[in-house]
């Protein structure tokens, strides 16, 4: 499998504010409601993926071939005439084969994942399409207990990810596998807790983070829970009413801002309904209803395609019977919008004595519709670093490498600045350009305590930290003057070259 280029810089743009529900404007406008699905049978469960040519791939599990479900798809190609191919079977087994997850990957191939009792029990199985045909089923779970519910992504060094919920130690909890390249690693557990936790849905944001939604049953109610794989708490409501909330499903557009949906019936309105709802994330939560047809709208499933529109579909039982339908966001045309979404440079770079050459990453991302040339201008305060010009397509980050040479700098406290623009076009949306990174003190060789004179002071913290590990410096005090990690006697001779220097 090809791998992607490896984004090496954490990005810290999601800070998760629980309960804070702050509304935003997103100007979107929904297409209707169009079914997809036409046959007397029961059609559940819907995924939704778009491959390398465009297309958009929807799978679901439906009894409409024989007695047992199976996992059947369309494909959209956009034309006038029949924009949807007909429904082809993807799994023909005698057994039970439910809950399809679709994704596409870097090298164009197609995997999807689903919960089949073929054996007896309920295993984790998937298949791959090469862009001409499909591998076998092949099982990935073994464990004796029941594997349902599966999800699954490529994430940016192109490793495939597998989530599903299994009962193997008494309660339902979240497990999962990777995919490296050339063999699946072994198998891990997400929500180690006491609650049961179910129907998972994984993600990876563009700030390398993967984040999981899932369903915690708290006896008398369904939540929606959610965490990110950086963090050791357990998991955070996203829904906290009493409600009964189902079915997530996860994304991230092509703006930085992240989606949830999933199905809901609510005490204070259609008691006996279920609906479609989501929340998107902004810097706070804000929620909004997609469905609000008296018939049950249930398991949704949502994505991005590449020209900008947001893909939710879902089964709804609007003509007495579970049927897959489908809506799309109309998104602004010709939109031209770009934002710097990290700015980053060694974090055990926060002292510089002059000449120390500060390794800095800067990442824009177009967040528009349209192909852009982008300029990156790098600077620390008012001392400009460098400036590049990258070509992004819609939705593509690209790091950009910027070096900043303090040989000549006057010592005193930086703060490195990056900001982007469009070549020829005005940005939509400025106010993401310029990102504030950290802070970096550019001193005088010499000069442990920053008191801008290399003196007898400084001696005596190179006496007292010698041979010490920087945890162990006390704070503001760096009296490894080469940057070599070591405080010793290469240390002291440049001192001694430099004793009696002063800014």
């Amino acid at each position: 499998m090809r791998k992607p280029s490896r984004i090496t810089s954490g990005l810290t743009l999601f800070l998760i504010i629980l309960n804070l529900f702050i509304p935003f404007i997103y100007a979107t406008e929904w297409s209707p409601d169009t079914r997809l699905t036409w046959d007397e049978s029961l059609d559940w469960a819907p995924s939704i993926a778009q491959s390398q040519d465009g297309r958009i791939w929807i799978v679901w599990h439906s009894f409409e071939i024989d007695s047992n479900p199976d996992i059947l798809y369309k494909v959209y190609n956009g034309s006038s005439t029949f924009p949807w191919s007909p429904v082809k079977e993807l799994t023909t087994n005698p057994g039970v084969d439910r809950t399809p997850s679709i994704t596409t990957t870097a090298d164009g191939d197609i995997w999807v994942v689903w919960s089949s009792n073929r054996t007896g029990n309920y295993k984790v199985y998937y298949k791959i399409h090469n862009g001409i045909s499909w591998s076998p089923d092949t099982r990935l779970t073994a464990d004796p207990s029941k594997d349902e519910f599966p999800s699954v992504m490529e994430d940016k060094d192109g490793d495939i990810w597998v989530v599903w919920s299994s009962n193997r130690n008494g309660k339902d909890q979240i497990y999962y596998q990777v995919y490296n390249g050339s063999s699946w690693q072994p198998c891990g557990q997400l929500t180690p807790g006491d609650e049961s936790d179910w129907d998972p849905s994984i993600m990876q944001a563009q700030d390398g983070k993967i984040w999981l939604v899932w369903v915690r049953d708290e006896e008398l109610f369904y939540k929606v829970f959610f965490k990110n794989m950086t963090d050791i708490v357990l998991g955070t409501p996203l829904t906290v009413d009493f409600n009964m909330d189902m079915h997530p499903s996860i994304m991230q557009a092509q703006d930085g801002k992240i989606w949830v949906t999933w199905d809901s019936i609510r005490p204070m309105g259609d008691l006996d309904n279920w609906d479609i709802y989501c929340k998107i994330y902004n810097g706070s939560w804000s929620e909004k209803r997609i469905t609000s047809d008296p018939a049950d709208d249930l398991m949704p499933a949502i994505m991005q395609a590449t020209d900008g529109k947001i893909w939710i579909a879902w089964t709804s039982t609007r003509l007495d019977n579970f049927d897959i339908y489908y809506k799309t966001d109309s998104p602004p045309q010709h939109l031209h919008d770009v934002a710097i979404i990290s700015n980053t440079h060694d974090p055990n770079v926060t002292v510089a004595y002059q000449g120390l050459n500060v390794s800095i990453e800067v990442v824009p991302q177009n967040q528009g519709v349209e192909d852009e040339f982008v300029q990156v201008i790098c600077s620390a305060g008012s001392i400009p670093i460098g400036s590049q010009t990258v070509h992004l397509i819609a939705g593509q980050l690209i790091p950009q490498d910027f070096t900043w040479n303090t040989l000549n700098v006057t010592p005193g406290t930086y703060t490195i600045i990056a900001n982007t623009s469009i070549i020829g076009e005005t940005d939509t949306d400025p106010s993401d350009n310029t990102f504030f990174g950290g802070v970096i003190h550019v001193r005088i060789v010499g000069d442990a305590d920053g008191s801008r004179f290399v003196n007898m002071d400084d001696l005596w913290f190179w006496i007292k930290n010698y041979g010490k590990a920087p945890e162990q410096w006390p704070p503001n005090v760096y009296p490894d003057f080469n940057h070599d990690g070591n405080v010793d006697l290469n240390d002291l001779w440049l001192w001694i070259e430099n004793y009696g220097a002063k800014c």
